[in-house]
């Protein structure tokens, strides 16, 4: 079922990222772009009751596939950067949400941790355009 709802939200996550990257540019990148992927792939498994570590780790590996196929030079770190990314939000989610209970604050911990994982990537990215 993991497997199944991450699907689901990454292709949902694909579809609203793109209008919004249309609609509001590219700060939606670091912004509502992390939080809607973190929301999207907490609240369904919650309250579904369904391994929330799995969901985001699959979702990972689903923008893994993406990145890959749609990839330049880059498309193996990119691959990896999301699996490993996805892993690790996961992983902040289920810990946050057992050592608080608190919903909440484990999205918002998942979604900060989210933000700042992509405003490094944009950050070494464009340190090795100006290398190259």
């Amino acid at each position: 079922m993991p497997y199944v709802i991450a699907g689901l939200m990454a292709s949902l996550s694909f579809l609203v990222n793109r209008a919004l990257l249309r609609r509001l540019g590219p700060t939606v990148v670091i912004t509502l772009g992390p939080a809607m992927e973190e929301t999207a792939k907490t609240l369904l498994p919650y309250y579904l009751g369904v391994d929330i570590f799995v969901t985001h780790a699959a979702f990972g590996l689903f923008e893994a596939t993406y990145d890959y196929v749609t990839g330049g030079k880059q498309k193996w770190a990119a691959a990896a950067a999301s699996v490993a990314g996805h892993a690790l939000f996961g992983f902040i989610t289920v810990s946050v949400l057992r050592l608080s209970g608190s919903l909440p604050l484990a999205l918002a911990s998942a979604c900060v941790l989210h933000i700042g994982w992509n405003v490094a990537a944009i950050l070494i990215c464009a340190r090795k355009d100006k290398v190259t």
